[in-house]
């Protein structure tokens, strides 16, 4: 059932933003408040859930690409680096921005894996280093330039209505990061 509820609120949040009410995710389901609140006691948790379902859904995904022998280790490095999960509901930068303003707790979670989820991005470049796909660079800068790129991205698509998708801005963000701007 929690599932239902959370792709209820994926739908609501979709739609409305963050400032969806738990009566609309319960009416889409047919159910009563009360019902709701037998499985998330609030609408914080609810978020909560989703947030952690999506970073178990990219760290899962990772994995997977990770076991792909078949994919070279630039192409990994690139896939990790776009890595969205299918069905989140923050994939608009202004429902991110939301997120942040309005619900503290849970962007800690959001911010925490983006932060600390590199281990494997950096198994992938010291094995393109080692193969010479790649050439050495101070990986630690690198993490810097990509997070702050990502937040500075956040705000300012925020200010100017957040014309790109997320999933565009990280694809036209990592291909600069990954083969830069030189012909």
């Amino acid at each position: 059932m929690q599932d239902r509820i959370a792709d209820a609120a994926i739908e609501e949040i979709k739609a409305r933003g963050l400032k969806f009410a738990i009566r609309d995710v319960a009416s889409r389901l047919g159910m009563s408040t009360k019902t709701l609140y037998q499985h998330f006691d609030s609408k914080e948790q609810l978020i909560t859930f989703l947030i952690e379902q999506s970073i178990q859904e990219m760290k899962d995904a990772e994995a997977q690409m990770m076991q792909e022998d078949s994919l070279p280790v630039v192409q990994k490095i690139e896939r990790a680096l776009m890595m969205l999960p299918n069905a989140f509901a923050f994939t608009d930068i202004r429902t991110l921005d939301e997120l942040k303003k309005l619900y503290p707790e849970q962007w800690r979670l959001v911010e925490a894996y983006v932060q600390e989820g590199w281990e494997n991005i950096r198994l992938l470049v010291d094995k393109g280093v080692q193969e010479r796909s790649i050439r050495p660079f101070d990986i630690g800068l690198f993490i810097d330039m990509y997070t702050g790129a990502l937040y500075q991205l956040m705000d300012r698509k925020t200010k100017e209505g957040g014309r790109l998708s997320l999933e565009e801005a990280l694809r036209r963000m990592v291909d600069m990061l990954l083969y830069g701007i030189v012909k």
